[in-house]
């Protein structure tokens, strides 16, 4: 408390922003007086919501609303511990990536809309569409008949998932003041965390008696119990939708953004894994995608009357630096996941089971860093200590990492999971807070999907990214290392398949095992780079002023 409290001290009460004065003279200059004012259904709706959700229905309202983040957190630790073991039975170890890729660029690529959308026809009936795509994509992971159906099945659960993590979001952010916000965000990750935790172990044991598929089949009973909370519980004001309503979306825009993001996100999926970096195919995929940015980029600032994405936004700090904290966060997040996941199942031979179990302090170090910040917010109404505490968890962390060996133990493994896992539990409330805080209330809905949308991409590059070094680096090993006229066949055997390794000679399965290892070390150190950008991101996030109650008075 006293390195707290003289850190504190260091802070001039005068430089915390009571607003974002710069910002709201933005937004006055650049949108006509009627468009920022609220109609009056809008405002007896704030009334009705803020009325209601005071009441002891606020708790029921937060866990019907976190039915459908338990579920996405089941979701990714499954995926993340039986990437091996899926791709192995496909004989596709080299397309490992897509299965997760093929979830992130579909999630990342409409993150961006559900802001807009939900300020137009509410949040109710976006959350249930959300689940009900989720709900799809998940029972055609279950019967897919090959591996690309198997992605494209990801592909539509991705695009209900961003709804429920942004939506989830937004609402709580609509109707609970920003100092209990905190608490409210740290609570849902303990939520999160359990989720997390609990898909990696009980995700193996599925797999080890019935098989992968029924991983995914068995959320469905789950995905059915968010439908039904979030239809009876939560009962807020119904928007009328007529056509006016439809004007009102700017499909042009969505149109360019999302495909200039699909365009992206497949370049660097597929360059340095399925062809070079230098090939005409990579060239023109980013070329296209940089196409379509700038005409996303002109249509929002000269075209659109009701923008997608308000670039203007962007221009404050507080903005951009929470916006591309969470965006390093997420490629460090992913990368660190999936690669200590096939670390500890080709290079130390555990089960899906003892592997999943590995990452469960990574997410009670998300959950109790989420928590512990919510409530220090809550009694301080700051946040830059805990900003400090996370930059330098998540570095030392990430750093710890990259000495891992052949015969850590797991115990020092889970150890060393928790720091980075408590430092994302830290920045998952600091920037969500700080954005909300730093922008008008009006904005609170679009500038979340904002910051939504950067974790979506974030994701998607750290996987990428992270796949990309993975498979290169194990690609120079293996041929440096395996000779003779076997060589080829071996090496292509075990690229594709970790189960392949078993089936070799003892000699062999050293040198493979060791290639592992050096490609996870090395996709860690690139993760440790990461993790210095993003505490440097962090610090360019300014203090808010936390309000006591939902409309910041």
């Amino acid at each position: 408390m006293s390195s707290a409290s003289s850190i504190d001290s260091r802070i001039d009460d005068d430089a915390i922003e009571e607003s974002a004065p710069l910002l709201n003279d933005d937004v006055e200059s650049s949108i006509a007086p009627e468009e920022l004012q609220s109609d009056s259904d809008d405002d007896l709706a704030d009334e009705i919501e803020e009325e209601e959700l005071s009441s002891r229905k606020l708790m029921t309202v937060f866990i019907s609303l976190y039915v459908g983040i338990f579920l996405a957190a089941l979701d990714s630790t499954i995926v993340a511990t039986l990437l091996a073991h899926i791709a192995s039975e496909f004989n596709e170890f080299r397309s490992i990536s897509w299965i997760a890729t093929g979830y992130m660029i579909s999630l990342s690529a409409f993150q961006p809309l559900y802001g807009k959308l939900s300020d137009i026809f509410g949040r109710k009936p976006l959350l249930i569409a959300c689940n009900i795509m989720f709900g799809l994509g998940s029972m055609l992971c279950g019967l897919a008949p090959n591996m690309w159906f198997l992605v494209f099945a990801r592909v539509i659960a991705g695009c209900g998932g961003g709804g429920l993590f942004s939506l989830t979001s937004i609402t709580l952010s609509d109707i609970v003041p920003l100092r209990q916000r905190g608490v409210l965000q740290g609570l849902g990750n303990v939520l999160y965390g359990c989720g997390a935790a609990f898909g990696g172990v009980v995700g193996g044991l599925i797999t080890e008696n019935f098989g992968w598929r029924w991983t995914f089949l068995s959320q469905c009973p789950i995905i059915a119990l968010s439908l039904m909370a979030i239809y009876i519980n939560l009962d807020l004001p119904v928007k009328q939708t007529d056509g006016s309503k439809f004007k009102r979306i700017d499909f042009l825009g969505s149109f360019t953004l999302v495909s200039s993001l699909v365009l992206f996100l497949f370049a660097i999926a597929v360059g340095g894994n399925y062809a070079p970096w230098t090939s005409p195919a990579v060239i023109f995929t980013l070329l296209l995608s940089l196409v379509f940015l700038i005409i996303f980029l002109y249509v929002e600032l000269r075209v659109a009357r009701e923008p997608v994405i308000p670039l203007f936004l962007l221009k404050d700090r507080t903005v951009f630096g929470s916006s591309f904290t969470a965006w390093f966060m997420t490629m460090i997040y992913y990368a660190q996941i999936y690669y200590i996941a096939i670390y500890l199942i080709s290079v130390q031979n555990v089960s899906p089971t003892k592997s999943g179990s590995s990452l469960i302090p990574h997410f009670v170090g998300d959950a109790l860093g989420s928590l512990l910040v919510g409530y220090y917010m809550r009694h301080t109404g700051r946040y830059f200590v805990m900003t400090c505490i996370a930059a330098f968890s998540i570095v030392f962390g990430s750093l710890l990492l990259c000495f891992v060996g052949a015969h850590t133990s797991q115990f020092v493994i889970m150890v060393i999971m928790f720091v980075p896992g408590f430092a994302f539990g830290l920045y998952f409330t600091i920037t969500l807070v700080a954005l909300v805080a730093a922008v008008p209330r009006d904005y609170q809905a679009v500038s979340t999907s904002i910051q939504y949308c950067f974790k979506g991409t974030g994701s998607t590059l750290g996987v990428s990214i992270s796949t990309a070094v993975f498979q290169n680096v194990l690609a120079t090993k293996l041929y440096s290392r395996i000779t003779g006229p076997d060589a080829e066949e071996i090496i292509s055997r075990v690229k594709d398949s970790i189960d392949q390794v078993r089936f070799m000679s003892p000699e062999v399965q050293e040198l493979v095992v060791q290639s592992y290892l050096d490609s996870v070390r090395a996709v860690m150190v690139t993760v440790t780079v990461l993790s210095v950008m993003c505490a440097g991101t962090s610090f360019l996030m300014k203090e808010h002023v936390l309000h006591g109650n939902a409309r910041r008075k």
